[in-house]
C-alpha cells in the first residue's frame, strides 16, 4: 500500500533538496530518519518532518505500523521562482533567482510484492590475492610486441612526401 505525503513551496533548490533525497531512497523509515538527524544541510530538517508526516498518514489514515514501512520513492519538483533585483556596476541590475522546491514523497509496506530496493551485494575483493606460486604464470604470459608499434611509428614519419618537404606553410 502506497503512503503519499507533500511538501509544497520549500524554500530550498531543488537541486540541493535531491541530495539529501537521493540519499534516503529505498531506506526504511527508521533508518532515514536516523540519517537526515545526522546530516547537517539545511535540506535534512525539512525531509526529516515530511517523513515523520507520511509515517503519521501512515498510522491515522491506514492504521499501518510505521516500522513496516520504506521509502520508495521521493520527487523533488521545482516550485514558483522569486526574482530579486541587485545592483551592479555602471547603473545595470543582475537577477537573483530565489529558487523553492516542491517534494513528493511515497512510502510502501515492506511485505509488498513489488518492491524494488537498490540491494547491496555481498563485499568481494575487486583485485584477487597472488600467492608465491602464481606470479610464475603472470611472468610466463606472453607480453604485447612493442617492436611492430614502434615500426609502424617510423613508417609514418618516413612517408612524407617530396611536396610537403618542399612547400611547408612557414619559411624556415
Amino acid at each position: 500500500m502506497e503512503i503519499k505525503a507533500k511538501l509544497n513551496n520549500l524554500h530550498i533548490a531543488p537541486r540541493k533538496v535531491r541530495l539529501m533525497a537521493n540519499l534516503i531512497t529505498g531506506m526504511t523509515m527508521r533508518r532515514a530518519e536516523q540519517e537526515l538527524a545526522e546530516k547537517t544541510r539545511r535540506a535534512a530538517l525539512p525531509l526529516l518532518g515530511l517523513i515523520r508526516s507520511a509515517a503519521a498518514n501512515a498510522s491515522h489514515n491506514f492504521q499501518l505500523e510505521t516500522s513496516g514501512l520504506y521509502i520508495k520513492k521521493i520527487v523533488v519538483d521545482p516550485g514558483p521562482v522569486l526574482k530579486r533585483m541587485r545592483p551592479r556596476a555602471f547603473g545595470r541590475g543582475a537577477v537573483i533567482l530565489k529558487r523553492t522546491s516542491h517534494v513528493a514523497l511515497t512510502l510502501e509496506t515492506e511485505d509488498d510484492v513489488g518492491r524494488t530496493t537498490m540491494k547491496r551485494k555481498k563485499d568481494q575483493p575487486l583485485v584477487r590475492d597472488i600467492g608465491a606460486g602464481d606470479r610464475s604464470e603472470i611472468s610466463q604470459r606472453p607480453r604485447a610486441n612493442k617492436g611492430a608499434f614502434a615500426a609502424t611509428e617510423t613508417a609514418k614519419k618516413t612517408s612524407k612526401g617530396f611536396v610537403e618537404r618542399m612547400f611547408r606553410r612557414k619559411a624556415i
